[in-house]
Protein backbone atom coordinates (compact mmCIF):
# COMPACT_ATOMS: atom_id res chain seq x y z
CA UNK A 1 0.00 0.00 0.00
CA UNK A 2 2.91 2.31 0.79
CA UNK A 3 4.19 1.90 -2.78
CA UNK A 4 0.84 3.05 -4.20
CA UNK A 5 0.75 6.11 -1.93
CA UNK A 6 4.25 7.09 -3.05
CA UNK A 7 3.30 6.61 -6.74
CA UNK A 8 0.09 8.66 -6.25
CA UNK A 9 2.00 11.47 -4.52
CA UNK A 10 4.67 11.63 -7.27
CA UNK A 11 1.97 11.62 -10.00
CA UNK A 12 0.05 14.38 -8.26
CA UNK A 13 3.19 16.57 -7.94
CA UNK A 14 4.07 16.04 -11.60
CA UNK A 15 0.50 16.78 -12.68
CA UNK A 16 0.29 20.02 -10.67
CA UNK A 17 3.72 21.27 -11.71
CA UNK A 18 3.10 20.49 -15.36
CA UNK A 19 -0.09 22.51 -15.62
CA UNK A 20 0.17 26.10 -16.60
CA UNK A 21 -2.27 28.69 -15.46
CA UNK A 22 -4.54 30.35 -17.97
CA UNK A 23 -4.89 33.33 -15.65
CA UNK A 24 -2.67 36.13 -16.84
CA UNK A 25 -1.83 39.29 -14.93
CA UNK A 26 -0.78 40.96 -18.17
CA UNK A 27 -3.05 43.89 -18.93
CA UNK A 28 -4.06 44.58 -22.49
CA UNK A 29 -2.50 47.76 -23.85
CA UNK A 30 -5.52 49.68 -25.10
CA UNK A 31 -3.82 53.06 -25.32
CA UNK A 32 -4.61 53.22 -29.04
CA UNK A 33 -8.23 53.89 -28.04
CA UNK A 34 -7.36 57.30 -26.59
CA UNK A 35 -4.97 58.56 -29.29
CA UNK A 36 -6.47 61.32 -31.42
CA UNK A 37 -7.73 64.89 -31.52
CA UNK A 38 -10.52 66.00 -29.20
CA UNK A 39 -12.63 69.16 -29.28
CA UNK A 40 -13.97 70.75 -26.11
CA UNK A 41 -17.73 70.08 -26.23
CA UNK A 42 -18.86 70.87 -22.67
CA UNK A 43 -17.78 73.03 -19.75
CA UNK A 44 -20.44 72.43 -17.12
CA UNK A 45 -20.86 74.81 -14.17
CA UNK A 46 -22.66 74.21 -10.87
CA UNK A 47 -25.56 76.60 -11.43
CA UNK A 48 -27.23 77.16 -14.81
CA UNK A 49 -26.55 80.65 -16.15
CA UNK A 50 -27.84 82.83 -19.01
CA UNK A 51 -24.52 84.46 -19.88
CA UNK A 52 -25.49 85.43 -23.43
CA UNK A 53 -28.84 86.83 -22.19
CA UNK A 54 -30.95 84.90 -24.72
CA UNK A 55 -33.52 83.93 -22.07
CA UNK A 56 -32.24 80.33 -21.79
CA UNK A 57 -30.01 79.28 -18.90
CA UNK A 58 -27.56 76.42 -19.32
CA UNK A 59 -25.03 74.56 -17.21
CA UNK A 60 -22.87 74.07 -20.33
CA UNK A 61 -20.98 77.30 -20.93
CA UNK A 62 -20.31 76.32 -24.56
CA UNK A 63 -24.04 76.97 -25.11
CA UNK A 64 -23.56 80.47 -23.66
CA UNK A 65 -20.12 81.64 -24.86
CA UNK A 66 -19.04 81.42 -28.50
CA UNK A 67 -15.47 82.30 -27.54
CA UNK A 68 -15.04 79.21 -25.34
CA UNK A 69 -13.09 76.41 -27.01
CA UNK A 70 -10.30 73.92 -26.62
CA UNK A 71 -8.40 71.29 -28.60
CA UNK A 72 -6.68 68.33 -26.94
CA UNK A 73 -4.28 66.23 -29.00
CA UNK A 74 -3.22 62.85 -27.63
CA UNK A 75 -0.22 61.64 -29.69
CA UNK A 76 0.99 58.07 -30.15
CA UNK A 77 4.41 58.95 -28.69
CA UNK A 78 2.76 59.43 -25.25
CA UNK A 79 2.76 63.24 -25.45
CA UNK A 80 -0.23 65.57 -25.41
CA UNK A 81 -0.96 69.22 -26.15
CA UNK A 82 -3.96 71.29 -25.14
CA UNK A 83 -5.00 74.79 -26.17
CA UNK A 84 -7.82 75.86 -23.85
CA UNK A 85 -9.72 79.11 -23.30
CA UNK A 86 -10.13 79.71 -19.57
CA UNK A 87 -13.35 80.81 -17.93
CA UNK A 88 -13.31 83.90 -15.75
CA UNK A 89 -16.10 83.58 -13.17
CA UNK A 90 -16.99 86.42 -10.78
CA UNK A 91 -19.81 86.36 -8.24
CA UNK A 92 -22.36 89.12 -8.91
CA UNK A 93 -25.14 88.30 -6.46
CA UNK A 94 -26.77 85.14 -5.10
CA UNK A 95 -26.50 82.44 -7.76
CA UNK A 96 -25.69 84.86 -10.57
CA UNK A 97 -22.17 85.21 -11.88
CA UNK A 98 -20.33 87.25 -14.46
CA UNK A 99 -18.79 84.62 -16.72
CA UNK A 100 -16.60 85.46 -19.67
CA UNK A 101 -13.84 83.93 -21.69
CA UNK A 102 -10.34 84.47 -20.39
CA UNK A 103 -7.09 84.00 -22.19
CA UNK A 104 -6.05 80.92 -24.13
CA UNK A 105 -3.47 78.78 -22.39
CA UNK A 106 -1.33 76.07 -23.95
CA UNK A 107 -0.27 72.96 -22.05
CA UNK A 108 1.90 69.96 -22.93
CA UNK A 109 3.10 66.83 -21.22
CA UNK A 110 3.31 63.05 -21.14
CA UNK A 111 0.23 60.88 -20.73
CA UNK A 112 -0.59 57.38 -19.52
CA UNK A 113 -3.75 55.36 -20.09
CA UNK A 114 -5.03 52.37 -18.13
CA UNK A 115 -8.44 50.78 -18.37
CA UNK A 116 -10.57 53.79 -19.31
CA UNK A 117 -8.59 56.40 -17.34
CA UNK A 118 -6.34 58.96 -19.03
CA UNK A 119 -3.77 60.65 -16.81
CA UNK A 120 -2.16 63.75 -18.31
CA UNK A 121 0.42 63.72 -15.49
CA UNK A 122 -0.04 67.46 -14.93
CA UNK A 123 -1.05 69.41 -11.85
CA UNK A 124 -3.40 71.60 -13.91
CA UNK A 125 -5.61 68.65 -14.84
CA UNK A 126 -7.21 65.71 -13.11
CA UNK A 127 -7.62 62.28 -14.61
CA UNK A 128 -10.04 61.90 -17.47
CA UNK A 129 -12.38 59.01 -18.15
CA UNK A 130 -12.90 57.74 -21.70
CA UNK A 131 -16.44 56.65 -22.52
CA UNK A 132 -16.85 55.81 -26.20
CA UNK A 133 -15.45 58.93 -27.92
CA UNK A 134 -15.80 61.32 -24.96
CA UNK A 135 -13.11 62.20 -22.42
CA UNK A 136 -14.56 63.65 -19.20
CA UNK A 137 -12.49 65.52 -16.64
CA UNK A 138 -14.24 65.87 -13.29
CA UNK A 139 -13.26 69.16 -11.65
CA UNK A 140 -15.98 69.70 -9.02
CA UNK A 141 -15.02 73.24 -8.02
CA UNK A 142 -17.04 74.95 -5.32
CA UNK A 143 -19.59 77.59 -6.27
CA UNK A 144 -19.04 79.35 -8.50
CA UNK A 145 -17.11 76.79 -10.42
CA UNK A 146 -16.72 74.19 -13.09
CA UNK A 147 -18.10 70.70 -12.47
CA UNK A 148 -16.51 69.03 -15.48
CA UNK A 149 -15.09 69.44 -18.95
CA UNK A 150 -15.84 67.07 -21.82
CA UNK A 151 -13.80 66.57 -24.95
CA UNK A 152 -15.19 64.64 -27.93
CA UNK A 153 -12.93 62.80 -30.36
CA UNK A 154 -13.02 64.10 -33.94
Amino acid sequence: MNKYTYFFFISLVMLLSGCSSDDSDDEVDNSALVIGTYNLTEVNVNVAQDVNEDGVSSNNMLDELECLNGILIISDNNTWTLDLVNLDITNVTGDFYAIRCGRTNSFTGKWSFQGSTLNLNATDFGTMTLNNLVLTEGINENLPGVLNRKFTKQ
